[in-house]
């Protein structure tokens, strides 16, 4: 009983220290196209302005909604129009995000086909985390915590990190930011590409 814990603390630990080393979604890149590009609360043209990029700027993506990438802006959260970002990064390709056989790391362990369900809200993970915005819940039995995973219609790379009651065998939950996006998406029957 005793070994099983320290086992399952240490694998929290090595996740927890592995999560904070290296960003989600750090081959993320993108360069701004617009001369100017308005920076906004939320991924809508209704959320206030809280900033800007200029032309060529590089900016570091931190999530997706619709048509919206998630960017840091001098510290603080923010979001931009895709239409005007050229993305460098592999993760968020418009081309792989179009093509299930594409992934974003040429590492492909091997294909899962699972039922992928969205989920919102903003409790702490099995890990310890606060769920974000590339993050997804596995059964650990399936998919270890820690695990990368490639899902072709995100066009992106999720960690595995949290885990739920209803979350057996090739099932998994996609963290959104929104309940529109969960209720967009719902539940589907996906293939999943896990990386090495």
């Amino acid at each position: 009983m005793i070994k099983k814990t320290v086992l399952k603390f240490l694998l929290v630990l090595t996740v927890i220290f592995t999560i904070g080393a290296t960003s989600i979604f750090a081959d993320s890149t993108g360069v701004v196209t617009a001369s100017k590009l308005n920076v906004r609360k939320g991924p809508s043209t209704k959320y206030s302005r809280i900033g800007s990029f200029n032309k060529n700027k590089k900016i570091t993506i931190l999530g997706q909604s619709n048509n919206w990438y998630k960017v840091n802006l001098n510290g603080k959260e923010g979001w931009v129009s895709k239409k005007y970002v050229k993305v460098s990064g592999n993760s968020t390709s418009s081309s792989i995000s179009q093509n299930s056989n594409s992934s974003s790391n040429n590492n492909v362990v091997r294909t899962v086909n699972v039922v992928a369900t969205a989920y919102t809200g903003y409790s702490t993970t099995s890990t310890g985390q606060k769920p974000v915005w590339g993050t997804i819940a596995v059964d650990p039995k399936i998919i270890p915590y820690g695990t990368k995973v490639y899902i072709p219609q995100f066009g992106r790379t999720f960690i595995a990190n949290n885990t739920g009651g209803a979350i057996k065998g090739n099932k998994i939950d996609i963290f959104m930011n929104t309940k529109k996006e969960c209720y967009n998406w719902g539940r589907r029957t996906i293939e999943i590409q896990i990386l090495g």
